[in-house]
């Protein structure tokens, strides 16, 4: 039977106790999986760089091998040891994020060659949430950075009830990070895919079209 452990952040600033982050981080490399939140809602943390923990995180949500996830990283740092950021790619990231965005950019050798990456590309979203941030930089790699939800389906909330609805491994404990307030936007983040010095919006979001596209060529 699978076990729900359910964290809280402990300050007025959204950051979680040291000891929690240490044990929800150390969960996810050795390779189990995670709910943390973030301003567009919860999503569902495995480490990207572990086929077996991805196969996993596939399971849980019921998603096509094929239709591969993006990944959450703390940092640019981060973000670079997982994609190649061309100039606007780092200008539209060093903007906003943290925040509701996402970049597709091309891949590094860090991350495996699928479920994560499509041809030979990542997309790369830096949460706006002090403690999932905490997580993924004590991880220190980047983790999926899915929308936790059946897949094709709505998200769900992290009740107890609402969370067995979906697959999980058996026999394990899985940490829920909880903040309900951090969720601020009802709509999934911008989704911008740069090559080279072109940035194309591939899905709206929270962000102004105009405002990315300036920020791409500033």
């Amino acid at each position: 039977m699978t076990e729900f452990a359910y964290v809280e952040p402990r300050s007025p600033r959204g950051t979680a106790r040291l000891s929690d982050v240490e044990k929800i981080a150390d969960s996810l490399k050795g390779g189990s999986l995670a709910v943390l939140p973030t301003e567009t809602g919860y999503m569902l943390a495995a480490l990207a760089t572990s086929t077996a923990a991805l196969e996993r995180a596939f399971t849980v949500k019921g998603r096509n091998p094929a239709d591969v996830m993006h990944v959450g990283c703390a940092s640019l740092a981060m973000a670079e040891t997982a994609g190649i950021l061309s100039a606007p790619a780092i200008r539209l990231l060093g903007e906003f994020t943290p925040g509701p965005l996402s970049v597709i950019v091309n891949k590094t050798d860090l991350l495996p060659d699928r479920l994560v990456t499509l041809k030979g590309t990542v997309g790369i979203r830096v949460p706006d949430h002090a403690a999932t941030l905490q997580v993924i930089n004590a991880v220190g790699s980047p983790v999926t950075a899915t929308s936790l939800n059946p897949s094709g389906a709505k998200p769900i909330p992290v009740d107890r009830d609402s969370l067995e609805s979906l697959n999980w491994p058996e026999n394990e404990l899985i940490y829920v990070l909880r903040d309900d307030r951090s969720i601020v936007y009802d709509r999934p983040s911008a989704l911008v895919r740069v090559s080279g010095d072109e940035a194309e919006i591939l899905r709206a979001g929270p962000i102004p079209e105009a405002e990315i596209l300036r920020a791409s060529v500033a």
